[in-house]
């Protein structure tokens, strides 16, 4: 590079402000002799590249003096054990809703073996038409039949980590998504309720998601 090539770029450097990246290399002593110079070139007319650089240098500085103490450890285990607690808040949260699930299936299968159009469209109005306990007594459900023909759902679980789980229900074309939620101190409940119009001629069809 000719002497001439040189001193455009250090006239042009002059006016372009240095990059954050170029002020470490320069503090750090990783340019070569041409990008020192010309960073020089500039930090000797710019104050505000300048005065980044003294920043830079300042930051430097604190992080090599800065000693660590028991506070500190402390504060990082702490941090740590949340993390932790968090890991296994998550995986708890997860293993409940696969262990809903199983029981949900088991829901489903007592169902389809059981549930038929002629319960409901021969039996009197007002009385439970279907119903399920798990082996273990924990989830429970039953239908029933109203008086304006429509068909309620409810599920009962005496499981209150269950609280908040979601479900998406669908029978034919009804669909709808309900929330576990508290009654009392004993279990968690919700229901469905399926008016007349929405009530499937096959009333095997049916799915349950666990959202």
């Amino acid at each position: 590079m000719g002497s001439e090539d040189i001193e455009q770029l250090l006239e042009t450097a002059r006016f372009q402000h240095l990059s954050e990246a170029t002020l470490v290399s320069y503090r750090d002593n990783q340019l070569d002799r041409i990008g020192f110079a010309l960073a020089d070139a500039h930090l000797k007319l710019c104050l505000i590249c300048d005065r980044k650089l003294t920043f830079l240098k300042g930051e430097a500085e604190a992080r090599e003096n800065y000693e660590v103490t028991e506070e500190d450890h402390s504060a990082n285990e702490q941090f740590v054990r949340g993390l932790k607690k968090g890991k296994d808040l998550r995986t708890y949260i997860q293993s409940e809703v696969e262990r809903f699930k199983s029981y949900i299936q088991d829901l489903l299968n007592a169902w389809i073996r059981q549930y038929s159009p002629a319960a409901v469209r021969g039996s009197k109005k007002g009385n439970v038409k279907w119903r399920y306990k798990s082996k273990d007594g924990v989830l429970k459900a039953w239908s029933v039949l109203e008086t304006d023909h429509s068909l309620t759902l409810h599920f009962s679980a005496a499981d209150l980590e269950w609280e908040g789980i979601r479900i998406r229900f669908r029978l034919g074309p009804f669909r709808k998504e309900v929330t576990l939620e508290r009654e009392g101190d004993l279990a968690v409940t919700a229901k469905i309720k399926i008016p007349r119009r929405s009530l499937a001629r096959k009333m095997d069809d049916i799915s349950i998601e666990v959202l």
